[in-house]
Protein backbone atom coordinates (compact mmCIF):
# COMPACT_ATOMS: atom_id res chain seq x y z
CA UNK A 1 0.00 0.00 0.00
CA UNK A 2 2.87 2.61 0.89
CA UNK A 3 4.49 1.62 -2.59
CA UNK A 4 1.10 2.84 -4.79
CA UNK A 5 0.87 5.74 -2.42
CA UNK A 6 4.78 6.86 -3.16
CA UNK A 7 4.22 5.78 -6.99
CA UNK A 8 0.90 8.07 -6.90
CA UNK A 9 2.94 11.36 -4.92
CA UNK A 10 5.62 11.01 -7.26
CA UNK A 11 3.39 10.88 -10.52
CA UNK A 12 1.29 14.24 -8.90
CA UNK A 13 5.00 15.31 -8.43
CA UNK A 14 5.93 14.74 -12.22
CA UNK A 15 2.73 15.94 -13.62
CA UNK A 16 2.66 19.31 -11.71
CA UNK A 17 6.23 19.83 -12.94
CA UNK A 18 5.69 19.19 -16.23
CA UNK A 19 2.42 21.62 -16.31
CA UNK A 20 4.27 24.75 -14.59
CA UNK A 21 7.42 24.31 -17.17
CA UNK A 22 4.63 24.52 -19.99
CA UNK A 23 3.46 27.65 -18.27
CA UNK A 24 6.71 29.20 -17.78
CA UNK A 25 8.13 28.66 -21.50
CA UNK A 26 4.25 29.47 -22.92
CA UNK A 27 4.84 32.13 -25.79
CA UNK A 28 2.96 35.37 -24.64
CA UNK A 29 0.05 36.11 -27.60
CA UNK A 30 0.99 39.17 -29.50
CA UNK A 31 -1.14 42.14 -29.07
CA UNK A 32 -0.14 43.71 -32.79
CA UNK A 33 -3.52 42.52 -34.04
CA UNK A 34 -5.88 42.95 -31.26
CA UNK A 35 -8.27 45.35 -30.52
CA UNK A 36 -6.76 48.31 -28.33
CA UNK A 37 -9.55 48.77 -24.89
CA UNK A 38 -8.57 52.37 -24.66
CA UNK A 39 -7.59 55.32 -27.00
CA UNK A 40 -5.18 58.18 -25.10
CA UNK A 41 -2.49 60.67 -25.71
CA UNK A 42 0.34 60.14 -23.60
CA UNK A 43 -0.38 63.71 -21.69
CA UNK A 44 -4.09 62.63 -20.68
CA UNK A 45 -2.53 59.04 -19.83
CA UNK A 46 -0.03 60.57 -17.67
CA UNK A 47 -2.65 63.41 -16.11
CA UNK A 48 -4.76 60.51 -15.62
CA UNK A 49 -2.32 58.53 -13.14
CA UNK A 50 -0.58 61.67 -11.63
CA UNK A 51 -4.17 63.26 -10.98
CA UNK A 52 -5.80 59.90 -9.29
CA UNK A 53 -3.74 56.96 -9.40
CA UNK A 54 -6.41 54.21 -8.16
CA UNK A 55 -8.58 55.42 -10.90
CA UNK A 56 -6.39 55.58 -13.78
CA UNK A 57 -5.82 51.45 -12.47
CA UNK A 58 -9.13 50.71 -13.32
CA UNK A 59 -9.37 52.43 -16.33
CA UNK A 60 -5.43 51.01 -18.00
CA UNK A 61 -3.83 48.88 -16.07
CA UNK A 62 -3.36 45.44 -17.45
CA UNK A 63 -5.50 46.56 -20.63
CA UNK A 64 -4.50 47.48 -24.59
CA UNK A 65 -3.84 50.72 -24.51
CA UNK A 66 -3.00 53.03 -27.84
CA UNK A 67 -1.34 55.84 -26.63
CA UNK A 68 -0.32 58.39 -29.20
CA UNK A 69 2.90 61.12 -28.68
CA UNK A 70 5.72 62.26 -29.49
CA UNK A 71 8.82 60.42 -29.17
CA UNK A 72 11.61 61.72 -26.79
CA UNK A 73 14.34 58.70 -27.17
CA UNK A 74 14.56 55.61 -28.56
CA UNK A 75 16.76 52.98 -26.77
CA UNK A 76 18.17 49.36 -27.08
CA UNK A 77 18.53 47.95 -23.35
CA UNK A 78 20.06 44.76 -23.02
CA UNK A 79 18.51 43.44 -26.15
CA UNK A 80 14.82 45.32 -25.63
CA UNK A 81 13.59 48.48 -27.03
CA UNK A 82 11.88 50.92 -25.37
CA UNK A 83 10.19 53.93 -27.22
CA UNK A 84 9.55 57.06 -24.85
CA UNK A 85 7.23 59.55 -25.43
CA UNK A 86 6.71 62.97 -24.24
CA UNK A 87 4.12 63.83 -21.67
CA UNK A 88 4.56 67.64 -21.04
CA UNK A 89 6.24 66.29 -17.38
CA UNK A 90 10.06 66.70 -17.66
CA UNK A 91 10.62 64.19 -15.07
CA UNK A 92 7.39 61.55 -16.38
CA UNK A 93 7.15 59.51 -19.35
CA UNK A 94 5.36 56.95 -21.53
CA UNK A 95 7.62 54.22 -21.98
CA UNK A 96 6.64 51.54 -24.41
CA UNK A 97 8.73 48.57 -24.38
CA UNK A 98 8.91 46.76 -27.92
CA UNK A 99 7.39 43.46 -28.04
CA UNK A 100 10.44 41.04 -28.24
CA UNK A 101 11.24 40.96 -32.57
CA UNK A 102 9.08 43.37 -33.44
CA UNK A 103 10.48 45.86 -35.71
CA UNK A 104 10.02 49.83 -35.12
CA UNK A 105 11.31 51.12 -38.23
CA UNK A 106 13.09 54.09 -38.49
CA UNK A 107 11.22 56.19 -35.48
CA UNK A 108 13.81 58.54 -33.97
CA UNK A 109 13.16 61.31 -31.30
CA UNK A 110 10.71 64.14 -32.54
CA UNK A 111 8.16 61.86 -34.86
CA UNK A 112 4.92 62.23 -33.63
CA UNK A 113 3.35 57.96 -33.05
CA UNK A 114 1.05 55.87 -31.97
CA UNK A 115 2.13 52.67 -29.72
CA UNK A 116 -0.37 50.13 -28.62
CA UNK A 117 0.79 47.62 -25.53
CA UNK A 118 -0.51 46.41 -22.19
CA UNK A 119 -0.11 49.02 -19.69
CA UNK A 120 1.89 47.32 -16.44
CA UNK A 121 1.06 50.53 -14.35
CA UNK A 122 2.67 53.57 -12.92
CA UNK A 123 5.92 54.52 -11.12
CA UNK A 124 6.86 57.68 -11.92
CA UNK A 125 6.79 56.64 -15.33
CA UNK A 126 4.01 54.82 -17.25
CA UNK A 127 5.23 51.77 -18.49
CA UNK A 128 3.36 49.59 -21.80
CA UNK A 129 4.72 46.50 -22.41
CA UNK A 130 4.38 44.03 -25.37
CA UNK A 131 4.32 47.15 -27.09
CA UNK A 132 3.78 47.61 -30.98
CA UNK A 133 3.73 50.67 -33.70
CA UNK A 134 0.59 51.26 -34.66
CA UNK A 135 0.74 51.49 -38.70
Amino acid sequence: MKKIIFIVIGLVVIGAGVWFYYLYNKKVASLENQKPDVEVSAEKLLADYTTDEKAANSTYLGKVVQVSGKVTTVADEEGKKKVNLETGNPISAIICEVENGKDIGDIKAGDEVKMKGLCSGYLSDVILVQANVVK
